[in-house]
């Protein structure tokens, strides 16, 4: 089963929704090749929204430990 769901609009355009699950046999073979593909796309989006984020926290932590004060004390003394 998917655990999202291309809805097409009368535009032309698609609209993916991961609130809705999709089951295998309501698919035609077709049909079964896209959504393995958009599967594949999401898993990677996910990938690198989950580095980005990560890199966030790290970068804010960092930023954490240039305001300390006894960092800064420790960089003038020369300890650091």
């Amino acid at each position: 089963m998917f655990h999202f769901r291309i809805i097409n609009l009368s535009d032309g355009n698609q609209v993916i929704r991961r609130d809705l699950k999709t089951p295998y046999d309501a698919l035609t073979p077709i049909q079964m090749v896209e959504y393995v593909e958009m599967d594949v796309q999401l898993t990677i989006m996910d990938i690198q929204k989950k580095k980005a984020l990560r890199a966030q926290a790290e970068s804010e932590r960092r930023q954490e430990v240039l305001r300390n004060p006894l960092y800064r004390l420790a960089c003038l003394c020369g300890l650091v």
